[in-house]
């Protein structure tokens, strides 16, 4: 197509955009997805899932034309991407997570997400601006196959839909969708995490659709490394049909270093950032010094195109990944460190910020983003406390003899007793309670409380109450499981009292974050944790 031709269809798209502008925005609103205190850091990796076919390439041969010169999506005959030989399989395309020194790497939480504009199966351009579907039908997109690494069977993924833009008055005709799936337990599961990871029957609309067609996976991963600085990592997730109305995201409830350097990193993903339809930016602010908004940019993604149709790790496209296109036709997944030099952007005691989508032009969906800033990180490591030693038939009275980091560790035998009619009273005369960390304000730390009991599983138990009676006990449980809670209980024998828990975890580290965020944003009572059979130091003395 000659210079003259693309120009003109692009102020043609342009103008198209227009018409929508006034109510096409945050479609979903962006909630809170995982939020957490790590010594370690995030990444992502991702691959688009459909790609162009013309007399000369077929769809799993990688698209390398990043430049002004390349088409856009709607100008190509798009379909799947398939790259595992395998029958039961429509579509697949894989990526490496990759980490230096991956012996220190310990796996915390993993989200996929998968997108993609999916009016019907298939369809073809009749005349200019004009679609028509050759396969109507449209089947449920929530189910997905994974491969994981070092394994050479798919494990199906059942997702839950963020956003379908078929019942969209404002997105049918693109009609796009976003899906999330929490698979840290797989990952979990492996004995080495890193590797290829293979996503395959993502749908999307085969052949041209009105805006294009456009697809892809994005895998978020939050990792522990004891010899890495202290992180806060928020994500959320929600659909915004970004315009030139702007959608705002806040993060909040961290607090940036007291002095030196604030480094800080976005993770985003979207949906129909075309390479060459400029006007989509991304931009950041530190609200709480009422300083002005930053348009965020590098090398590859500029600040008045942020959004390009490429998969990026900070100044690279990531080609660990099969096919490797670096213009991935309208599947965008980036990571980018905020440029801050001076703290200019984001200061010194800093507890707030908004990330900030706006386009004058070229219009695109997002549905993801992780905000992550070097912190003073909450963890507990070499806090030498006094613990009670617990048997059926004698307790040790005990104290505790240092506080370290804000956090501090307690016996838990004078625990708060939630029971009658669900009123909370001291089953002794304790003068502090779990008070969680209120920064400056309040210089109270964390507790922890400790316990050993025989034969209880050990680790750390997010509890969310304590009861003295079965019955009432019971009637807490169903309650938590209307709320969609699948909670679960132990007796401690010490007590005879029931303990109701959301989780439990293997180290302080994912107590702390499970703590902070409220149980990953699912729990907004009180809860508190409780190490149980865990090694430390016992100073004990007995009255």
């Amino acid at each position: 197509m000659n210079t003259t031709l693309q120009n003109l269809k692009k102020n043609v798209l342009i103008l198209l955009l227009f018409p929508v502008l006034g109510f096409s925005q945050l479609e979903v609103p962006f909630k809170m997805r995982y939020q957490g205190f790590v010594n370690g850091d995030m990444t992502v990796i991702a691959n688009n899932i459909v790609n162009r076919v013309d007399y000369n390439n077929s769809s799993n041969v990688p698209y390398y034309n990043h430049t002004n010169s390349a088409q856009l999506n709607d100008e190509f005959d798009m379909q799947y991407i398939d790259i595992d030989d395998d029958e039961a399989t429509f579509s697949s395309s894989s990526a490496e997570l990759f980490f230096e020194n991956p012996s220190r790497k310990k796996i915390l939480y993993a989200g996929l997400y998968w997108s993609a504009t999916y009016k019907y199966n298939a369809g073809i351009q009749k005349k200019a601006e004009k679609f028509a579907a050759t396969n109507p039908s449209r089947d449920q997109f929530r189910d997905v196959k994974i491969k994981l690494p070092g394994q050479t069977d798919y494990t199906n993924i059942l997702g839950e839909v963020i956003f379908d833009g078929l019942n969209s008055k404002a997105e049918k005709d693109f009609a796009p969708y976003a899906v999330y799936a929490d698979i840290t337990s797989y990952v979990k599961e492996l004995s080495n995490p890193t590797g290829v990871y293979t996503i395959a029957n993502i749908k999307a609309t085969q052949g041209t659709l009105s805006g294009g067609s456009a697809g892809g996976w994005t895998l978020f991963v939050v990792y522990e490394d004891p010899s890495m600085t202290g992180k806060f990592i928020t994500s959320f997730d929600g659909f915004a049909g970004v315009t030139d109305k702007s959608t705002d995201i806040q993060f909040n409830g961290f607090q940036t270093l007291p002095k030196g350097n604030v480094k800080a990193k976005i993770a985003c993903a979207a949906l129909e950032g075309d390479c060459n339809l400029i006007g989509d930016q991304l931009l950041f602010n530190s609200s709480n010094e009422k300083r002005e908004f930053t348009t965020l940019s590098n090398s590859l993604r500029k600040n008045s195109n942020f959004f390009n149709s490429c998969i990026t790790i900070e100044n690279k496209y990531f080609m660990n990944r099969f096919p490797d296109s670096k213009n991935t036709l309208g599947y965008d997944t980036c990571l980018i460190t905020i440029p801050n030099a001076n703290n200019s952007v984001i200061g010194n005691n800093c507890t707030e910020a908004q990330l900030r989508l706006k386009s004058s032009g070229d219009r695109y969906f997002m549905f993801f983003t992780a905000f992550n800033v070097e912190v003073t990180s909450p963890n507990v490591k070499e806090v030498v406390v006094s613990e009670p030693i617990a048997s059926t038939d004698k307790t040790i009275k005990s104290k505790v003899e240092i506080i370290k980091n804000n956090v501090k560790l307690v016996p838990a035998n004078n625990e708060m007793i939630a029971d009658g009619n669900n009123k909370s009273i001291s089953a002794t005369n304790r003068a502090t309670f779990i008070k969680g960390i209120e920064g400056d304000k309040s210089k109270k730390p964390l507790e922890i409380q400790i316990l050993n009991i025989t034969n209880q599983p050990k680790g750390y138990y997010i509890v969310a109450n304590v009861f003295a009676s079965d019955e009432n006990a019971r009637l807490f449980q169903n309650f938590l499981g209307t709320k969609g809670l699948d909670s679960k209980s132990f007796i401690n024998p010490i007590n005879k009292y029931k303990y109701i828990y959301l989780d439990k975890v293997a180290t302080e580290t994912e107590a702390v974050s499970l703590y902070l965020s409220k149980v990953n944003g699912t729990y907004e009572d009180r809860i508190w944790i409780l190490s149980v059979n865990n090694a430390t130091e016992i100073i004990a003395n007995e009255d």
